[in-house]
């Protein structure tokens, strides 16, 4: 996902709601406590007893989630899931999330379930044979629900929606989200979790669809099947139901035919070059395996909030898109799927790493593709999204997703991998990324930097710590550049890292008015252990200073500093602007 803010270079200041807009806990859901960072399912590598071994008893069972079934009626804006679960501790009721209001038709193996429970965000449901699940069996369960009125997740369209497109058609959304896919149904909301899905859509002959897996149409239902290993239920349960697209080839690369639906007069199909998207999945298939969904790629333009959605061979693309850097949103979405899809999230506070990932390599691609100019333009712009944040990428506290996710995108890559590669080189962070991706498996913000401590043999806790953990809004190193008014006096670097473990190397660029210039480099080792100086003696009268020119660091030049010149950064890309 690429916010629309970070699109438009604004301090990122997307989408956020006041409140918690979570359900109640479920202590009686399998929840993902045991995703291993090499496991493609939830529960791999346990050994499960057989069925006639195990007891069967009262009470709350224990399930996994491994099939949906999905049915939407786009017409009557209802839903229709047969969820195919599998017990890991006997009992004879499930639990799972559910957020819709009222769940009819519930069902446990077809028939009518027992003392069923809707409300605080949970379905309960139980065994109307009484005898209860055993371990190692599996049990259908099957809800219907209305979608007509449920509420979309604040600012957002997570969850299921219609908007007039710039057609003028209709635009309808089936959208989850991390820990978002209970809005329509019974759904596992645990986003290191991977399932199968089967979508069954009934629409008018007018429309068109969507969705993730194999795609068979007739006139007026479309069936996607899902079968790939790693599809995780934040970006899997994505269906789009549209009428007035107009398909674009973009060329074939690494064996995937790769599309654009674009609607008339939005420009996308004009400011993308089907070269450069053949050539980013190429680099993502040269570097983590193959693509991850079969031989198909479409990207598809409609009245989204947010810039651009990875679904799993799906990707949406807002259809304002060209009026900011639309070739870099379908770099970062592509980059997606695999970090993001098929190597997905084990935890909802681990989201920095998926959106820093999906930024970082795509600003390589454009350093090596496309000259390093662009790369170091694509980092400018992490760095001025930083400026200001109302959370740290990691809140300490327990805050929801939907107020502290627009903090990932600029100090995530920057500190996650531009500082590092800055450090230790652009191979080393790469080599790590090489490690993570390309295998259906959750991984931790813990598992990137294991994986970065041993391509670097640096002790990386204090500095992921002190970059990216804190309460409230994040307050940044700032550095003091002050001169002395002699023809050849020094010039003064002090770094106040404000917080430890901020460590970071940088340049200070100072010129002179006859085109002299000097790089003044600033080193506050891994660790950032308190305030450093620097001086330097150019040889020449400085007219003018540059604070981290090329964005190697989360640094800002102090203001109000006497002596000190005001940073004359480059200004901001046109293609970028709002």
């Amino acid at each position: 996902m690429r916010t629309r803010a970070t699109l438009l270079l604004l301090a990122v200041t997307t989408p956020l709601a006041c409140g918690d807009d979570r359900p109640a806990p479920l202590p009686l859901l399998d929840a993902g406590a045991d995703v291993a960072v090499d496991a493609p399912a939830k529960d791999a590598g346990v050994d499960v007893p057989s069925v006639t071994d195990a007891p069967v008893s009262a009470g709350a069972a224990r399930v996994v989630v491994e099939h949906y079934d999905y049915d939407l009626d786009v017409a009557a804006r209802r839903g229709r899931a047969r969820l195919r679960l599998r017990v890991t501790a006997a009992g004879d009721c499930v639990t799972l999330p559910f957020r819709p209001a009222a769940a009819d038709d519930v069902t446990l193996d077809d028939a009518p379930a027992r003392d069923v429970v809707v409300g605080g965000g949970r379905l309960v449901a139980c065994d109307p044979t009484g005898q209860g699940y055993a371990v190692g069996s599996t049990v259908t369960l099957g809800t219907s629900s209305s979608l007509a009125g449920t509420a979309t997740l604040r600012n957002t369209q997570v969850g299921f929606s219609s908007r007039t497109d710039s057609a003028g058609g209709t635009f309808t959304y089936l959208l989850s989200w991390v820990g978002q896919c209970d809005r329509f149904g019974a759904c596992d909301n645990d986003p290191g979790v991977f399932a199968t899905y089967h979508f069954n859509v009934t629409h008018t002959a007018q429309q068109r669809v969507f969705c993730p897996g194999t795609v068979t149409a007739t006139a007026t239902r479309t069936e996607c099947d899902f079968r790939f290993a790693g599809g995780p239920t934040y970006s899997t349960f994505g269906v789009m139901i549209g009428q007035r697209w107009i398909d674009h080839s973009l060329g074939r690369a690494a064996n995937v035919d790769l599309t654009l639906f674009d609607l008339v007069d939005t420009g996308i199909t004009a400011a993308l070059d089907a070269g450069r998207v053949q050539g980013m999945v190429a680099f993502m298939s040269e570097r983590f395996g193959p693509y991850p969904y079969g031989n198909t790629l479409r990207f598809v333009v409609a009245p989204t909030t947010w810039a651009g959605f990875e679904h799993p061979g799906n990707i949406a693309l807002a259809q304002t898109l060209a009026r900011g850097n639309a070739e870099h949103t379908v770099f970062h979405e592509i980059a997606h799927q695999w970090a993001g899809d098929q190597t997905t999230l084990a935890s909802v506070r681990d989201f920095v790493w998926k959106e820093a990932m999906a930024e970082y390599l795509s600003f390589v691609y454009e350093s090596t593709r496309m000259g390093e100019a662009r790369g170091i333009a694509t980092a400018r712009i992490w760095k001025d999204a930083a400026r200001t944040l109302a959370n740290h990428p990691v809140p300490r506290a327990d805050v929801p997703i939907n107020e502290f996710y627009g903090a990932a995108y600029g100090p995530g890559p920057m500190v996650l991998f531009r500082q590092l590669e800055v450090r230790y080189s652009r191979d080393a962070v790469m080599g790590a990324l090489g490690d993570l991706l390309g295998r259906p498996r959750a991984i931790s913000l813990d598992d990137v930097r294991r994986a970065l401590e041993a391509r670097t043999s640096a002790n990386l806790a204090a500095y992921f710590n002190g970059w990216l953990v804190g309460d409230g809004a994040p307050t940044w190193p700032t550095a003091r550049v002050v001169r002395n008014t002699e023809a050849d006096g020094a010039v003064t670097v002090t770094v106040n890292p404000n917080g430890t473990g901020r460590g970071m190397m940088f340049v200070v660029r100072v010129e002179g008015a006859a085109g002299e210039r000097l790089d003044v480099p600033v080193d506050l080792g891994i660790d950032g252990a308190g305030t450093s100086t620097v001086t330097a003696r150019p040889g020449f009268v400085v007219t003018r200073v540059t604070v981290d020119p090329d964005a190697q660091a989360l640094v800002y030049e102090a203001s109000g500093a006497e002596g000190a010149f005001a940073s004359q950064g480059p200004a901001v890309q046109p293609w970028l602007a709002p």
